[in-house]
């Protein structure tokens, strides 16, 4: 009789550490904010799942988005998602929404959570590497041109790479006063350089925002412009496009 019991005893105190076990290993789910919530409304009003999943769940025409976050880096995502064709010319483009900075930052937050609570799904999903690498060696691509239209002069030269990948300047700046696309409008910047930071000319100031673009921002505005202009222009194009960008009074 006794045996039995000390049998039964061990059984329960069995089912109840294997019934324990989910709970103890389990990973906290971190709190969905209000800011993630917006970021999911973002992702639903733009359709997102119709070519990406999460999850496993949505479209198969693109990758799979559940740990794109920690994959690519905030960085690499707000560029791509500015000017998705300049990361990956000539091949299947995903279209530019024309996202707010407070989208972007919302959508961010949203993919941040995802990414955090997500654990080891999916399975076998669509993996994808580097982040301002792979956004340099996509663009790499783009430097030279074989159209033979490019310009020598070096205002005009800067002009033409002001708009062209790898530097897309014309994607995120307008050159029409008071026009915000997602960087301030460069119209009379160079007027405005010459007194943007004490001791710096017109001119160094232009090349530091190219190059160290995070050093001096414009209040108002967050450092969400390329960080690897340095790596992926040359000296030339860097030097005409500061030409280019002195005329602009």
């Amino acid at each position: 009789m006794f045996g039995m019991r000390a049998f039964f005893t061990v059984c329960l105190i069995a089912s109840i550490v294997i019934l324990a076990i989910p709970f103890l290993v389990a990973q906290p789910v971190q709190e969905v904010n209000a800011q993630v919530a917006s970021g999911l409304a973002v992702w639903r009003a733009n359709g997102c799942e119709g070519c990406h999943t999460i999850y496993g769940q949505g479209g198969a025409f693109a990758p799979d988005l559940t740990h794109i976050y920690s994959q690519r880096g905030e960085a690499y995502l707000r560029e791509f998602w500015v000017n998705p064709a300049a990361v990956h010319p000539n091949r299947r483009v995903m279209p530019r929404f024309g996202l707010t900075r407070d989208e972007v930052d919302n959508l961010l937050a949203f993919l941040g959570w995802v990414d955090q609570n997500s654990g080891d799904w999916p399975p076998r999903m669509i993996r994808v590497s580097g982040g301002a690498e792979a956004l340099t060696d996509a663009i790499d691509e783009t430097t030279t041109d074989t159209s033979g239209g490019v310009p020598t002069e070096p205002v005009a030269n800067g002009r033409y790479w002001f708009s062209r990948p790898p530097a897309n300047c014309a994607t995120c700046h307008s050159l029409e006063p008071d026009v915000v696309i997602v960087g301030p409008s460069l119209a009379g910047v160079a007027t405005r350089a010459q007194t943007r930071v004490p001791g710096q000319s017109a001119e160094e100031y232009l090349r530091n925002s190219l190059l160290n673009p995070g050093d001096y921002l414009v209040p108002g505005f967050n450092n969400v412009m390329a960080q690897n202009l340095g790596d992926v222009l040359s000296s030339d194009q860097i030097n005409n496009i500061v030409a280019f960008l002195m005329t602009l009074e």
